[in-house]
């Protein structure tokens, strides 16, 4: 039976892929996903490999590269409901551009510090929290609310084959080049970004135009939808307490592997890159098992079976096969999980949440999930100080697993799909 999301027949793509703006939509988020895949390796690799930073430094880098969420997250979901989406996307990108092309300079110049590295952190963050809030607001009023879940997967697929070749033609380039060839990549690709955004026909909101409220009252109205709606409130949490682990994951994942298990940067990238056909296998059949297991229970037990996918890389040392077939395993069941994942929840939100609300409660729901992410992550770069790398991993595969708990405590638990009484906005406690 097909979700209440989905049309009838399976043309749904096709008629997507008909849509102007959607192809210049999907062009300017694929685009954007090169520049943040080569950027995300590049800061951590350069920063070990070229900068000889600390575990301390590398903690500090990965949490400001998450760290905006905490306080532009919901400001950003209420510039969503007020401003044009074309208008927040090109910003973004541009000021992504900015950033992350003083490196190369800086680097040719001989004056590249990790200080540096921290502040495009950063700005990036700050840039990449406006543009995926502006990108999600932007995607129901491009192809309709009932088409959200087809279009997500779309977009997950460009994510996932961008993974696939970003992380390991990025690992290449940062062995071979000590790292600048890899962020003039970037640079050019956000520059494109900006481009493909400025070419989109800015969206028309639905229904009449409204007074906005104060712009701190929006920003409680988001917090405030988010927290009585039990479906939201409950991915919510559940996210938060898996971020929360993923930050003390990325607080020492790459000093693992680089200095622990002594694999190179190259290598590293090609784990990252074969992990990442996970996440390409998923958006392909991401919609069969959403009509499988149904868009909340798929969710759950994808969110269950994470700190088991992830297990294999703490113990790779201990594993009869070679490290780097630990984590590439690891990788590929993460990547299949977490776009799973993605893929079943996708078209929900926009069928609880009010379109005048939808840009807060996103930024307020992303707040809540994102803004814990650099905690965990300086937290892990103390731990890893103190304890090691592999010690870290573990901690945070155990917060993780504790996630389990917040569904055993939900409602929510005993849901297939979405009720329909919980549809349009509905927010029975």
């Amino acid at each position: 039976m097909p979700s209440p999301a989905q049309s009838p027949g399976q043309p749904a793509r096709a008629r997507l892929r008909d849509l102007p703006d959607f192809a210049r939509l999907w062009a300017s988020n694929l685009l954007g996903d090169v520049g943040a895949a080569f950027a995300t390796l590049a800061l951590s690799v350069t920063a070990v490999a070229v900068l000889h930073a600390n575990a301390f430094q590398v903690a500090v880098i990965a949490a400001l590269g998450n760290g905006a969420y905490l306080f532009l997250g919901v400001p950003a979901g209420v510039w969503a409901d007020r401003m044009p989406a074309k208008r927040l996307l090109i910003a973004a990108d541009l000021a992504r551009f900015a950033a992350v092309a003083t490196v190369p300079v800086a680097f040719a110049l001989h004056a590249l510090t990790v200080g540096q590295l921290m502040a495009v952190a950063a700005v990036t963050s700050a840039a990449n929290v406006v543009f995926e809030v502006a990108h999600t607001t932007a995607v129901p009023t491009v192809v309709g609310r009932g088409h959200v879940a087809e279009a997500s997967a779309a977009l997950q697929a460009a994510d996932s084959t961008v993974n696939v070749v970003g992380p390991g033609l990025a690992g290449w380039l940062i062995a071979a080049t000590a790292g600048p060839v890899a962020y003039v990549v970037t640079a050019a690709m956000h520059l494109g970004s900006s481009v493909s955004a400025a070419l989109l026909r800015s969206p028309a909101r639905t229904g009449t135009a409204v007074q906005h409220p104060p712009f701190w009252a929006s920003l409680r109205t988001g917090l405030a939808f988010v927290a009585r709606t039990p479906l939201q409130r409950t991915f919510a949490l559940a996210a938060a307490t898996i971020n929360f682990g993923a930050g003390f994951i990325a607080a020492a994942y790459a000093l693992f592997v680089l200095r622990t298990l002594h694999l190179t940067a190259a290598q590293y990238g090609v784990i990252l890159a074969i992990g990442a056909v996970g996440g390409i296998l998923a958006s392909l059949i991401g919609m069969r098992v959403r009509a499988l297991l149904g868009e909340i229970r798929g969710q759950i037990i994808c969110y269950a079976l994470i700190p088991v996918a992830f297990a294999p890389a703490p113990l790779a040392p201990h594993l009869p096969v070679p490290p780097f077939v630990s984590l590439t395993v690891a990788e590929f069941l993460l990547n299949l999980l977490i776009v799973t994942s993605a893929i079943s929840s996708s078209g929900v939100y926009p069928r609880i949440t009010p379109p005048e609300l939808f840009g807060r409660a996103t930024a307020a729901r992303r707040t809540i999930t994102m803004g814990v992410l650099p905690l965990g992550t300086l937290l892990g770069g103390v731990l890893g100080s103190a304890f090691g790398y592999t010690a870290t991993l573990w901690v945070g595969t155990g917060v993780i697993a504790c996630s389990v708990l917040v569904f055993a405590t939900s409602p929510i638990i005993r849901l297939r799909d979405l009720p329909r009484e919980w549809e349009s906005g509905a927010v029975a406690a």
